[in-house]
This record gives structure tokens, C-alpha cells and sequence, in this order.
């Protein structure tokens, strides 16, 4: 079997001893100050730092900046806090975290997987938080960034394996499962997490509350099979950043979508849901994509008076104007067949540019969409290309202003 990353960590394939030093010691700091003031290190500077530092110091340096930067996209804090580059990839946004934190009604949770401690941190804001993890790295990490969140008598780091760490009764637990264990990028099945499936499913039988964090293009449903289930798909930014299976006592819908950082959310049951196809109207809408993935987009548009401009495709359309934090907005300027070299004409004759081109369900190569985007005129527009269920369409369209 291939090894997880948290066994890779344990296996010593990096250095917490080193990173602890750089952090702790005035040596360590000068230099992981002087790193981070190089935006790109080359060999020479490398070859000057380890003039005066060991090579697993100066690595360690370098790991710490480059992951705190890479942090600086999820927390608020990220310039004091210990990450590691794939720590920090893995790790929850502290928006995501925070909103989930929100759910967790329990005096105890267990942390399972905890990592550099992104779930921990906004828990202990709740509940007195054990930090699991199997690599003892990843715990003093968690504790360290909690002391930076100012949490830190709350967080207590644990090293154990999910599978064998003992839940204390009564403890709401959150488990961030490992989806890189096949060593084959992030799995979407079930079968390449760690801990697995069986696992999972054991766990949700046998504590009375909590979440497990998945990727938004996992597989979901296969896990969200049963009675106290509840799908939640979170989006930031309008990326969607977690599918969410919350279990027991947590629990409170079948589905939800919930877009951050406008803290709103829409509910319902997809097996209820049937797509409604209208005309393109006035307006065009690209929604969050928590809606689409949550498979709540039917009713959605159905409680809003929309409807999909193709059973099979996400877009949305009505003549009516609507500023929701769900919708972004484009005017329907005039529709076409979709043939490229048409389009092109139409460009050039009405001066659009610069142009923006969105297309789904079609098979248009990046060349083929390229020349559309070298147009410079006067009038900004968005096309959007359309196949689907019916005819290819082309529709030209001006986003609203903000």
C-alpha cells in the first residue's frame, strides 16, 4: 500500500526539529527573516546562508516561507504561523473553518487528521479541541498556531491514528481525511482516503455529532447515505472550496449550499428538483457554484423565477434584474448560432473588446476560443458559448456593474 502523507511525515521526510529552531531562536529568525526578503531564492543564495547555518536550518527556512506565503490565501495570520507547504495546501480556509466551527455544539470535539491545526483553531473558539494527528510534527504545528490564534490552552494536540484513537463519550468529532493517500493527486472515490470509507461510516454511527470534510468533486452521496445526513457544499469567493457531511445531531437538512464570505445559505432536497428551461431573456446568470454542486439549482431558480437556458446546463436566464450574492449577473446583448468565424465578424463590426469568453458542454479546443480574446475595442463583453441539450448558441452579453 502507498503511504500517506502523514506517512511520509512520520518517516522523518521533513525536519520539525529544524523549523522549531528557525521559529524559536534568534540565529533562526535573523535568517528566516532574511529569506523571506528574497522573493525568489536562487543557488547563491542559498550558497550565502549556509555559510553561517547548517543545510537543514536553511531548508527549514525556506520550507517556513514558502508555506507562509502559500498561507497568506487562507489565514489571517499566516505570517506567525508553523505551516509547511503541504500542510497548508490541505488545510481548511480559516473562513470555511470558522463557518463550520459555528455548527459544533459540544463542550469536547475530537480533531481527527488535524494537520497545521486550520479546524482546531476555529473549534477551540467553542469547545475544548482534541488535535489528532499520527505525526507528531503536525501537533506541535497545531499548537503553535493556536498560541497564535490565541486559543492555545484550548487546543491539545494528540498523536494517534484515527483509526485507533479512543473518542471521549459524549465529544463531537471532525475528521479531515488525507485524499492524496494513493499517491496519485487528491482522490474523488471514497477508497483512496485515509482513514477509508469503513472508517468513516463507523464513526458517524458512533458519535453522536459532527462533519467530515471532502473535497467538493468527491463522491459524496455513496457517503451521505444514511438517516442524520447532511450535505453541505461551501463556496468562498465563489470557488468551491468543501463538500461538507455533517452526521448525527448536526445534521439539520438533507442539502445545503452555502456561500462564503456572505454567510448565506439555501436548503432543500435534489430528489425534489426538476429543471425548468426558459427562453434567454434580458439577463444571463452564472450562480455560485454550491448551488450547482449541492444539485439545489432547480430550486433555487424555481423560488427566484428563473430558468436554465438548457436542462443540462447551469446557466440561468429571466428578464427581470436580480442582485443576490448568488447570481452574477450579465445583459443579454444578442444571441447567435455558435460559429466561430461568425462571432469573429460581429466583434470586429461592433468593436467589442476586451472579450471574455465562458463556454460548457462544448468541444472547442483553446485554439479554436483564442482568437476571440485578441479583440481591443470599446465595449467590454462576455460570451458566453453554449451546446448542451439543444443547438450551439453564442451569446453576447455585458456584465452588470458591481
Amino acid at each position: 500500500m502507498s503511504p500517506t502523507t502523514q506517512d511520509r511525515r512520520v518517516r522523518g521526510w521533513d525536519d520539525p526539529d529544524a523549523e522549531h529552531e528557525v521559529l524559536t531562536t534568534e540565529p533562526g529568525r535573523a535568517l528566516l527573516e532574511a529569506v523571506a526578503a528574497v522573493k525568489a531564492a536562487g543557488p547563491a543564495d542559498v550558497a550565502r546562508w549556509r555559510k553561517t547555518h547548517a543545510p537543514a536550518t536553511v531548508a527549514a527556512a525556506m520550507r517556513l516561507v514558502e508555506a507562509r506565503r502559500k498561507g497568506m490565501a487562507k489565514f489571517t495570520r499566516a505570517d506567525r504561523m508553523w505551516l509547511d507547504p503541504v500542510g497548508v495546501e490541505q488545510a481548511t480556509a480559516e473562513a470555511v473553518a470558522v463557518h463550520k466551527a459555528g455548527r459544533f455544539d459540544a463542550d469536547v470535539v475530537v480533531d481527527l487528521c488535524c494537520g497545521v491545526g486550520g479546524d482546531a483553531i476555529a473549534l477551540a473558539a467553542r469547545a475544548r479541541v482534541l488535535a489528532v494527528d499520527r505525526d507528531p510534527g503536525m501537533g506541535r504545528r497545531a499548537s503553535w498556531n493556536a498560541e497564535v490564534y490565541g486559543v492555545g490552552d484550548r487546543v491539545e494536540p494528540r498523536a494517534a491514528a484515527a483509526e485507533d484513537f479512543p473518542i471521549p463519550a459524549g465529544a463531537w468529532v471532525h475528521v479531515d481525511p488525507d485524499r492524496r493517500a494513493s499517491g496519485r493527486g487528491r482522490a474523488v472515490a471514497f477508497e483512496g482516503y485515509a482513514p477509508g470509507p469503513e472508517f468513516l461510516r463507523s464513526l458517524m454511527r458512533s458519535a453522536p455529532g459532527g462533519a467530515i470534510k471532502l473535497g467538493p468533486a468527491s463522491d459524496f452521496d455513496r457517503l451521505a447515505d444514511g438517516p442524520y445526513r447532511e450535505v453541505e457544499i461551501v463556496s468562498l469567493g465563489g470557488e468551491a472550496k468543501e463538500a461538507t457531511i455533517w452526521f448525527g445531531a448536526a445534521a439539520t437538512a438533507i442539502r445545503r449550499a452555502t456561500r462564503l464570505p456572505e454567510n448565506v445559505s439555501w436548503t432543500g432536497d435534489p430528489a425534489d428538483d426538476y429543471p425548468v428551461v426558459a427562453e434567454i431573456g434580458r439577463w444571463l446568470y452564472e450562480p455560485d457554484p454550491a448551488l450547482s454542486r449541492s444539485g439545489l439549482l432547480d430550486s433555487f431558480a424555481l423560488a427566484h423565477g428563473l430558468g436554465r437556458i438548457a436542462a443540462d446546463l447551469p446557466y440561468l436566464t429571466a428578464d427581470a434584474f436580480l442582485a443576490i450574492p448568488w447570481l452574477e449577473a450579465f445583459e443579454v446583448l444578442s444571441v447567435h448560432p455558435l460559429d466561430l468565424k461568425k462571432l469573429r465578424k460581429l466583434i470586429d463590426a461592433e468593436r467589442l473588446g476586451p472579450v471574455q469568453v465562458k463556454h460548457r458542454a462544448t468541444d472547442l479546443k483553446p485554439d479554436a476560443v483564442r482568437p476571440l480574446l485578441r479583440h481591443k475595442g470599446d465595449a467590454p463583453a462576455v460570451l458566453f458559448l453554449a451546446a448542451g441539450a439543444g443547438p450551439g448558441r453564442a451569446i453576447v452579453t455585458r456584465k452588470a456593474e458591481d
